[in-house]
C-alpha cells in the first residue's frame, strides 16, 4: 500500500471520528433543550395566598397572663376554626411557627370542602408568649395543593390551664 493510500485512510478515519463526536454533541444539545422545554411546561401553577384562601376564626387559648392587665400571655394550647372560602382544599397542613410542635402533632386535613369549617387544635411543647395587639397573635405556616403562606391568627379569648405548665 502506498503512502497516499495510508494518508487518505488516516484523513478519512479522522473525518469519521470528528463527525461522530459532532453527532454526539448535537444529540446531547437536543436532549438538553427538549428537557428544559418539557420542565418549563411542567412548572406547577402558582398557589393562592393561604390568608385569602382560608378564613381563620374563633381562636381560643389555654394560657396564663403575664400581668394583671393581660398585656401578654403564655399559650399552652390553642383552638381555632379554619374554613375553606375560595374553593375546596386538599391535603391541608397547618404548622405552628412557634412553640416547638412536632410535625406529626400539627393539624392536618385530607380535604376541606368550600364553606366547610374544621376545628384545629395545637398543643405546644413549649409555651408561646404573645403580646396583646388586636388580640394575641400566633403565627402558622399553611400549605395545601391550592394555597400556601404564613398566616397570623389572633386569640380573642383565653382561660387559665387546669394544671400548671410543666415547662
Amino acid at each position: 500500500m502506498g503512502k497516499k493510500a495510508k494518508v487518505a485512510r488516516r484523513k478519512k478515519g479522522k473525518l469519521n471520528k470528528n463527525i461522530a463526536i459532532l453527532s454526539v454533541v448535537a444529540i446531547m444539545v437536543a436532549i438538553i433543550t427538549i428537557s428544559a422545554l418539557y420542565q418549563s411546561e411542567q412548572q406547577p401553577a402558582s398557589k393562592e395566598a393561604a390568608a385569602e384562601y382560608f378564613e381563620f376564626s374563633g381562636a381560643l387559648a389555654e394560657a396564663v397572663a403575664e400581668d394583671e392587665i393581660n398585656s401578654s400571655i403564655f399559650i399552652k394550647q390553642i383552638w381555632f376554626n379554619v374554613t375553606a372560602v375560595k374553593g375546596d382544599a386538599t391535603e391541608v397542613f397547618i404548622f405552628p411557627l412557634q412553640g416547638m410542635v412536632e410535625r406529626i402533632d400539627a393539624p392536618q386535613y385530607q380535604k376541606i370542602i368550600q364553606g366547610e369549617t374544621k376545628l384545629a387544635n395545637v398543643m405546644y411543647n413549649k409555651a408561646v408568649q404573645s403580646k396583646k395587639e388586636d388580640g394575641y397573635p400566633v403565627k402558622f405556616d399553611v400549605t395545601s395543593h391550592e394555597a400556601e403562606g404564613q398566616v397570623t391568627i389572633y386569640i380573642t379569648e383565653f382561660f387559665p390551664p387546669l394544671f400548671p405548665f410543666g415547662y
